[in-house]
Protein backbone atom coordinates (compact mmCIF):
# COMPACT_ATOMS: atom_id res chain seq x y z
CA UNK A 1 0.00 0.00 0.00
CA UNK A 2 3.34 1.55 0.79
CA UNK A 3 4.26 2.45 -2.39
CA UNK A 4 1.22 2.46 -4.36
CA UNK A 5 0.52 5.76 -2.47
CA UNK A 6 3.79 6.80 -3.40
CA UNK A 7 3.12 6.07 -6.81
CA UNK A 8 -0.03 7.99 -7.19
CA UNK A 9 1.59 11.25 -4.90
CA UNK A 10 4.79 11.18 -7.73
CA UNK A 11 1.90 10.60 -10.53
CA UNK A 12 -0.19 13.46 -9.38
CA UNK A 13 3.18 16.08 -8.78
CA UNK A 14 3.95 14.77 -12.28
CA UNK A 15 0.93 15.48 -13.55
CA UNK A 16 0.62 18.83 -11.39
CA UNK A 17 4.09 20.29 -12.75
CA UNK A 18 2.41 19.31 -16.61
CA UNK A 19 -0.86 20.98 -16.06
CA UNK A 20 1.79 24.09 -14.71
CA UNK A 21 3.47 23.97 -17.70
CA UNK A 22 0.93 24.42 -20.52
CA UNK A 23 -1.31 27.00 -18.37
CA UNK A 24 2.52 28.88 -18.15
CA UNK A 25 2.54 28.35 -22.09
CA UNK A 26 -0.81 29.35 -23.01
CA UNK A 27 -0.31 32.24 -20.64
CA UNK A 28 3.00 33.63 -22.89
CA UNK A 29 1.06 32.63 -26.40
CA UNK A 30 -1.81 34.74 -25.27
CA UNK A 31 0.17 37.46 -23.70
CA UNK A 32 2.41 37.37 -27.26
CA UNK A 33 -0.99 37.76 -29.02
CA UNK A 34 -2.59 41.00 -27.27
CA UNK A 35 1.20 42.60 -27.17
CA UNK A 36 1.31 41.87 -31.08
CA UNK A 37 -1.92 43.59 -31.53
CA UNK A 38 -1.57 46.24 -29.71
CA UNK A 39 1.33 47.46 -32.29
CA UNK A 40 0.17 46.31 -35.42
CA UNK A 41 -3.17 47.99 -36.57
CA UNK A 42 -5.53 46.49 -38.95
CA UNK A 43 -7.55 48.65 -41.18
CA UNK A 44 -8.40 48.49 -44.93
CA UNK A 45 -6.89 50.49 -47.52
CA UNK A 46 -9.45 53.03 -49.50
CA UNK A 47 -6.59 54.67 -51.69
CA UNK A 48 -3.18 54.36 -53.49
CA UNK A 49 -1.44 57.26 -54.35
CA UNK A 50 1.90 55.70 -56.12
CA UNK A 51 4.08 52.59 -55.02
CA UNK A 52 5.34 53.39 -51.33
CA UNK A 53 1.94 55.67 -50.51
CA UNK A 54 -1.70 54.50 -49.65
CA UNK A 55 -4.52 56.16 -47.79
CA UNK A 56 -6.51 54.31 -45.15
CA UNK A 57 -10.32 53.97 -44.25
CA UNK A 58 -9.60 56.87 -41.76
CA UNK A 59 -8.03 59.30 -44.02
CA UNK A 60 -4.17 58.92 -42.44
CA UNK A 61 -1.62 58.88 -45.35
CA UNK A 62 0.59 55.37 -45.02
CA UNK A 63 4.25 55.14 -46.04
CA UNK A 64 6.19 51.98 -46.62
CA UNK A 65 8.97 52.06 -44.41
CA UNK A 66 12.16 52.13 -45.65
CA UNK A 67 10.90 51.47 -49.07
CA UNK A 68 10.86 53.99 -52.18
CA UNK A 69 9.02 53.31 -55.51
CA UNK A 70 9.94 54.98 -58.69
CA UNK A 71 8.03 58.80 -58.59
CA UNK A 72 4.65 58.49 -60.42
CA UNK A 73 3.87 58.96 -63.22
CA UNK A 74 7.31 60.35 -64.58
CA UNK A 75 9.89 58.00 -63.52
CA UNK A 76 10.59 54.76 -65.31
CA UNK A 77 7.82 51.63 -64.16
CA UNK A 78 6.39 54.55 -62.05
CA UNK A 79 2.95 53.59 -62.93
CA UNK A 80 4.18 50.02 -63.14
CA UNK A 81 5.03 50.44 -59.14
CA UNK A 82 1.45 51.79 -58.44
CA UNK A 83 -0.45 49.37 -60.26
CA UNK A 84 1.05 46.33 -58.55
CA UNK A 85 0.31 48.37 -54.95
CA UNK A 86 -3.10 48.58 -56.39
CA UNK A 87 -3.16 45.12 -56.98
CA UNK A 88 -1.75 44.31 -53.77
CA UNK A 89 -3.89 46.12 -51.22
CA UNK A 90 -6.57 48.74 -52.59
CA UNK A 91 -10.01 47.96 -50.79
CA UNK A 92 -8.42 45.34 -48.72
CA UNK A 93 -7.71 44.58 -45.37
CA UNK A 94 -4.15 45.29 -44.11
CA UNK A 95 -1.98 45.03 -40.97
CA UNK A 96 0.28 48.01 -40.18
CA UNK A 97 3.43 48.13 -37.97
CA UNK A 98 3.97 51.78 -37.35
CA UNK A 99 7.70 53.21 -37.31
CA UNK A 100 7.03 56.59 -36.99
CA UNK A 101 6.22 59.94 -39.77
CA UNK A 102 8.41 61.28 -42.11
CA UNK A 103 8.79 65.03 -42.54
CA UNK A 104 5.63 64.97 -44.58
CA UNK A 105 3.85 63.83 -41.80
CA UNK A 106 3.13 60.52 -43.27
CA UNK A 107 2.74 57.31 -41.19
CA UNK A 108 6.08 54.93 -41.54
CA UNK A 109 4.93 51.25 -41.41
CA UNK A 110 5.79 48.09 -42.53
CA UNK A 111 2.97 46.70 -44.05
CA UNK A 112 1.25 43.15 -44.17
CA UNK A 113 -1.23 41.72 -46.41
CA UNK A 114 -2.08 38.36 -44.18
CA UNK A 115 1.72 37.06 -43.69
CA UNK A 116 2.85 38.56 -46.84
CA UNK A 117 5.53 42.10 -46.22
CA UNK A 118 4.45 44.21 -48.68
CA UNK A 119 7.66 46.18 -48.57
CA UNK A 120 9.55 43.18 -49.18
CA UNK A 121 7.53 42.39 -52.05
CA UNK A 122 7.96 45.83 -54.03
CA UNK A 123 11.53 45.70 -53.46
CA UNK A 124 12.19 42.19 -54.97
CA UNK A 125 10.50 42.43 -57.59
CA UNK A 126 12.27 45.86 -58.36
CA UNK A 127 9.44 48.29 -58.06
CA UNK A 128 11.34 50.19 -55.08
CA UNK A 129 14.60 50.44 -53.71
CA UNK A 130 15.62 49.45 -50.05
CA UNK A 131 16.54 53.29 -48.16
CA UNK A 132 18.03 52.10 -44.46
CA UNK A 133 15.47 53.70 -42.08
CA UNK A 134 16.48 56.11 -39.02
CA UNK A 135 15.19 52.96 -37.12
CA UNK A 136 17.10 49.77 -38.01
CA UNK A 137 14.59 46.90 -37.32
CA UNK A 138 14.80 42.81 -37.80
CA UNK A 139 12.77 43.68 -41.32
CA UNK A 140 15.97 46.16 -42.21
CA UNK A 141 17.80 43.36 -43.58
CA UNK A 142 15.84 41.16 -45.17
CA UNK A 143 14.15 43.96 -47.48
CA UNK A 144 17.71 44.51 -48.40
CA UNK A 145 18.15 41.32 -49.45
CA UNK A 146 15.15 41.47 -51.54
CA UNK A 147 16.52 44.31 -53.24
CA UNK A 148 19.34 41.91 -53.76
CA UNK A 149 17.74 39.41 -55.95
CA UNK A 150 16.24 41.70 -57.75
CA UNK A 151 19.40 43.27 -58.54
CA UNK A 152 20.84 40.01 -59.28
CA UNK A 153 17.70 38.76 -61.43
CA UNK A 154 17.71 42.33 -63.29
CA UNK A 155 13.77 42.82 -62.45
CA UNK A 156 12.14 46.15 -62.64
CA UNK A 157 14.11 49.53 -61.98
CA UNK A 158 17.10 47.18 -62.23
CA UNK A 159 16.52 45.82 -65.79
CA UNK A 160 17.78 47.94 -69.12
CA UNK A 161 14.94 49.45 -69.46
CA UNK A 162 15.49 51.95 -66.94
CA UNK A 163 18.71 52.59 -67.38
CA UNK A 164 19.71 56.40 -68.08
CA UNK A 165 23.25 56.66 -68.39
CA UNK A 166 23.94 57.82 -71.15
CA UNK A 167 27.48 57.43 -73.25
CA UNK A 168 29.91 60.82 -72.59
CA UNK A 169 27.87 61.70 -69.80
CA UNK A 170 29.36 62.30 -66.28
CA UNK A 171 27.13 64.22 -64.12
CA UNK A 172 25.17 63.06 -61.78
CA UNK A 173 22.03 64.48 -60.62
CA UNK A 174 20.58 63.20 -57.04
CA UNK A 175 17.26 64.06 -55.87
CA UNK A 176 16.71 63.84 -52.31
CA UNK A 177 12.91 63.48 -51.17
CA UNK A 178 13.25 63.92 -47.72
CA UNK A 179 14.09 67.73 -48.53
CA UNK A 180 12.97 67.75 -52.02
CA UNK A 181 15.95 69.11 -53.46
CA UNK A 182 17.85 68.57 -56.65
CA UNK A 183 22.33 68.42 -56.57
CA UNK A 184 23.99 67.33 -59.40
CA UNK A 185 27.84 66.61 -58.76
CA UNK A 186 30.82 66.62 -61.71
CA UNK A 187 33.46 64.36 -61.22
CA UNK A 188 35.89 66.84 -59.95
CA UNK A 189 33.28 66.96 -56.66
CA UNK A 190 34.49 65.74 -53.49
CA UNK A 191 31.86 62.70 -53.08
CA UNK A 192 31.56 62.12 -56.80
CA UNK A 193 32.46 58.43 -56.26
CA UNK A 194 30.39 58.10 -53.49
CA UNK A 195 26.92 59.43 -55.43
CA UNK A 196 24.48 56.62 -56.90
CA UNK A 197 22.08 57.18 -59.70
CA UNK A 198 19.33 54.65 -59.18
CA UNK A 199 17.67 54.07 -62.87
CA UNK A 200 13.95 54.21 -62.40
CA UNK A 201 13.81 57.50 -60.05
CA UNK A 202 14.40 61.43 -60.20
CA UNK A 203 18.38 60.68 -60.23
CA UNK A 204 19.80 61.52 -63.38
CA UNK A 205 22.44 61.55 -65.52
CA UNK A 206 23.63 64.82 -67.57
CA UNK A 207 26.25 65.45 -70.30
CA UNK A 208 26.45 69.25 -68.94
CA UNK A 209 26.17 71.27 -66.36
CA UNK A 210 24.08 73.53 -68.73
CA UNK A 211 21.86 70.91 -68.96
CA UNK A 212 21.61 69.55 -65.47
CA UNK A 213 20.41 73.37 -64.46
CA UNK A 214 18.22 73.47 -67.05
CA UNK A 215 16.30 70.20 -65.57
CA UNK A 216 16.46 72.23 -61.64
CA UNK A 217 19.52 70.89 -60.10
CA UNK A 218 22.07 72.66 -58.34
CA UNK A 219 25.98 71.94 -58.52
CA UNK A 220 27.19 70.60 -54.65
CA UNK A 221 28.78 72.34 -52.21
CA UNK A 222 31.65 70.09 -52.21
CA UNK A 223 32.51 70.89 -55.63
CA UNK A 224 34.73 73.57 -56.94
CA UNK A 225 32.58 76.43 -57.02
CA UNK A 226 29.33 74.87 -55.78
CA UNK A 227 26.45 76.46 -54.43
CA UNK A 228 25.67 76.83 -50.78
CA UNK A 229 22.82 74.67 -49.78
Amino acid sequence: MSVNKNSILYLGSILLISLGLNFYSLFKILKTKAIKNNFFETTKVNRVIDGDTFDIENGVRIRLYEVNAPEYPKDCLGVDAKTRMEDLILSKIISLDKIGKDNFGRTLAYVYLDKLSINETMAEEGLAYFEKGKTMTENSLIIEQSQEKAKSAGRGVWSSFCQTKKEGCLIKGNYRPADNTRIYHTPDCYNYDRITIKPGTSDRWFCSEEEAKTAGFRKSKDCPDGESL
